[in-house]
This record gives structure tokens, sequence and C-alpha cells, in this order.
């Protein structure tokens, strides 16, 4: 590992601090940019360095990481005013990672963008939350060109157990849109079943004993049921804000493709009703409060 190696990340929240957090201890020096300021103070606590704007970041870093909320504000610290494709071309890095999870037109967008300005692009979206991230446990999704992708793999691999080359630039994006759709439909599936069970008088610890040991069992179930059993929202590893955002795109997919989904038409409205009801914030599993209040509770 090349010690003096600079790594910038434009987006300091639960992922770009979880990634950043482990870059430090292998000896990565660390520059970072977020508009938070508090986002700022937990990566100068962790060891990195706070600059201004995603420009400085860009010609402060070696490999320039990106991780945001959504993909319409990855392009803005693109291309902003003082975006990272501003930056001096002398001082440009070697290469722009995105890990956003973004709409699969807008990283193609952004692609262009960076080939325009002469930067070598990738994206990166990663499936697994930031407690995984904090594990280094997780799969990134990758899209680019192969020379970009030996610039990166190696680090890519000191940051998480797996990578698939996906292809071109956004179908990185796809692939983890139609994961993320998926996962979606499973918490509603999960809360259904769990309800249910309760209803019929089953009580929950045994219930979900007995899922985990059947057929019935997934990472979703071991992941999200004993939070809707136990009530228990807080601390959350992905929110159902962030979920909300995943259903919407993998139904944008969907009807870009004349894709038929029930499934997700049936499903949409268990997010948003939570949004309204305010559990936004809480951890992905409180669809399951949706399905609570449906029965009145």
């Amino acid at each position: 590992m090349n010690t003096r190696e600079t790594i910038g990340f434009i987006g300091l929240g639960l992922m770009g601090r979880a990634f950043s957090r482990n870059l430090i201890e292998d000896g990565y020096r660390l520059v970072g940019a977020d508009p938070v300021a508090a986002a700022r103070e937990a990566f100068e606590d962790m060891g990195g360095l706070a600059l201004a704007s995603p420009k400085e970041v860009a010609e402060a870093a070696d490999i320039v990481f990106i991780s945001v909320p959504n993909s319409k504000i990855s392009l803005e610290c693109a291309r902003g005013e003082d975006g990272y494709l501003t930056a001096d071309p002398d001082k440009k890095p070697k290469a722009v990672v995105d890990t956003t999870t973004s709409d699969p037109e807008d990283t193609r967008e952004m692609a262009r963008l960076c080939a325009e300005r002469g930067f070598d692009f990738m994206e990166a979206c990663v499936s697994g939350n930031s407690e995984n991230v904090k594990n280094r446990s997780g799969l990134f999704l990758v899209g680019g060109e192969e020379q970009t992708h030996a610039l990166v793999k190696d680090i890519f691999a000191r940051l998480l157990s797996d990578q698939i080359h996906c292809g071109a630039a956004g179908d990185g994006a796809t692939m983890k849109v139609l994961i993320n759709y998926l996962t979606c439909l499973q918490r509603c599936a999960i809360a259904e079943s769990l309800r249910m069970g309760l209803r019929a008088g089953v009580k929950g610890e045994l219930l979900l004993d007995a899922f985990m040991r059947s057929a019935a069992d997934s990472r979703q179930l071991r992941n999200r049921g004993p939070r809707m059993i136990s009530g228990d929202f807080t601390n959350p590893v992905s929110t159902l804000d962030v979920l909300t955002k995943d259903i919407k795109l993998g139904l944008a997919l969907g009807q870009s493709v004349d894709a038929n989904m029930p499934l997700g038409d049936l499903c949409l409205p268990f997010y948003t009703q939570g949004q309204e009801l305010g559990f936004g914030s809480l951890d992905s599993a409180a669809v399951y409060k949706v399905f609570e209040a449906r029965e009145g509770r």
C-alpha cells in the first residue's frame, strides 16, 4: 500500500464515513467535503481533513469517491460552481468513483461529463448498508472502463468483500436498482407474514425461529424480522426514506422498459404512507408499522 496516497470523499454521511474510517485505519490520508457541519466534524474527529468543496477534494486527492443521497446531488457535485469537474486539470485525480445509488441515466450522464473533461470515471454502487461497510462486507456493482477498474479494484477489495464488473457506466446502477427493488418487496412480504402470524396467535420469537429454520429464511428476514417483532426501529442502517427512493427508482426502471410490476405498484403505497406517518427517518423495517396502522393499531 502507498501510504502517501490520498483518498477523497464527497459526501460524509453514514456510508462515506464508514468507508473513510476503514481507509484511515489502513494508512491512507483522507480528505472530504460535505455541506453538513456535523458530518465534517465527525470526519475530522476520525482523522480526515474536511475541505470546503468538491473542487478542493478533487485537487487534493489521488482517487475521489462520491457518496451522496441520490444521483441528482451527485451530478451537482460534478458540474456545480465548485464541482469537482472545475478542478485544475493539472491537479485532477486519477479516477472518480461514484458509490451513490443512482438513476442509471444519471450515471451515464456523469460518465459523459467526466469524459468531456478528461476525468476517468467509474461507478461502484454498494449492495449493503453502512453497518456492512463498517465491517468491510458487501458487494460493489461496478460499471466503467476496464482500465479505470484496474486503477481502483485493489482499493475496492480493501473496502468490501466482493465486486462485480457489470459492464459500462450505468450497468452497475441498473443492477443496484434491481437488487434494491427486490429488497423493498421482501420487506413488505416479511411484514405482512409476521403480522398475519401474530394475529393468528403465534408468539413472535417462535414465528421468527420457524421462519429462519425453514425455506422462508432470507438475509432480509434475519436483518429486519427481529426489528419488526421488537418494534425497535431506532439506529437505522438504512431508512424508510431511502427505501422509498429505491422502490421508486425500480418502478421508473421498469416503466422505461415496459415491464409488468404489479408487486411494486402494491408495495409503493406502504412506503409513501410510512413517510406520511412520520416514519421516514426510522429504519426501513418500519414499513411494518404501516401494516399495524392499517389494522388500526
